[in-house]
């Protein structure tokens, strides 16, 4: 029996890399258009196919990506989440966060969770200074877990999707203030959630 490497954990779950016969696993999630909300759609065959391929590409060019968050006790997949290089502009590129919660599990923390795990891989393996999210202006859910992680809005970004002009919030945090003692409120984490993109 094959031994799994996972990429990241988390107090609940392990992050393992996708592979290309992983579209049963993920398809309920990226085809559901409402978990989808922020890319407007959800997605279909052809572009589930091609999402994994990206993943497979950024896995080989970039060292990380979405990976599948699995519960420890389950197996069962959670959420797709991990570091992704983001493209600011034509020159310019930088270390963000993407995570993607199943829907029936919105509300229980998993979104914060994930995003933490995503920046520890960031500053500890891929040894950036800092961090981004890029988030759309009116998921909610996503800036509070942002705040969650000690980011702060540093500026926008509009980023062009099927033809479609999508404006973001760009959020960042500096190695040493992720890693710093948090000011967290109590039961602040675990109220927030969902996807972010």
């Amino acid at each position: 029996m094959e031994l799994q490497h996972y990429e990241m954990e988390s107090e609940r779950l392990r992050f393992r890399r996708l592979r290309a016969d992983d579209f049963s696993l993920v398809a309920p999630i990226l085809q559901d258009a409402e978990t989808m909300y922020a890319w407007e759609h959800g997605f279909s065959y052809e572009e589930v196919v091609d999402w994994i391929a990206d993943m497979l590409r950024r896995y080989h060019e970039d060292g990380c990506g979405y990976f599948a968050g699995l519960d420890r006790e389950t197996g069962e997949l959670i959420a797709l989440a991990g570091p992704l290089t983001e493209h600011l502009d034509a020159e310019t590129t930088a270390i963000g966060l993407g995570y993607i919660v199943r829907r029936d599990l919105w509300g229980q923390g998993y979104g914060t969770e994930c995003a933490r795990a995503s920046l520890t891989f960031a500053f500890e393996k891929l040894d950036v200074p800092r961090a981004l999210a890029l988030i759309r202006p009116d998921n909610i859910a996503s800036l509070h877990v942002a705040a969650a992680c000690g980011m702060k809005p540093v500026g926008q970004l509009t980023k062009q999707y099927r033809g479609k002009e999508l404006p973001h919030v760009v959020c960042a945090v500096e190695r040493a203030a992720f890693f710093a003692e948090p000011d967290e409120e109590p039961g602040q984490s675990a109220e927030v959630e969902e996807t972010a993109k």
